[in-house]
């Protein structure tokens, strides 16, 4: 029996040897990083007035003193479009507009499978049944 106890107590340090070398090693904290600033530069001194501005001896192109384009812009031709030919009376087009609207309401029933017979499906008949009023 006392030659069992050494066996066991060598095998417990083995584990914990073996235990200690898996364990890994916490990294060093790692330096703040280094920030780079740019140098400034020197200051400049201000700029000297080099006072008024000499005429040349031949004076000054017209460029300068004429305001406006030097040639005259040529003169565009307009085309000739004929003006727009409206389909009728304003009165006539929003009548048209108003029964397209409601033959486009009439048709998004009939898709989205309203039946006809029902209440707005029959408004809408209704109202494209009016008469037009001229």
């Amino acid at each position: 029996m006392t030659a069992k106890v050494p066996a066991i107590c060598l095998l417990a340090l083995c584990g914990i040897a073996n235990a200690a070398a898996q364990t890994k090693v916490l990294p060093a904290p790692l330096s703040p990083p280094t920030i780079y600033s740019a140098p400034t530069p020197a200051p400049l001194a201000p700029p000297i007035n080099p006072g008024p501005a000499v005429v040349p001896p031949a004076g000054l192109s017209p460029l300068l003193t004429e305001p406006g384009p030097v040639y005259p812009a040529p003169e565009r031709a307009m085309p000739a479009y004929p003006s727009p030919q409206l389909p009728g009376p304003t009165g006539q087009q929003n009548m048209q507009s108003y029964r397209n609207n409601l033959l486009d309401q009439q048709w998004q029933l009939e898709r989205s499978g309203v039946s006809p017979s029902s209440e707005r499906g029959r408004e809408v008949q209704q109202q494209l049944n009016q008469p037009s009023q001229r």
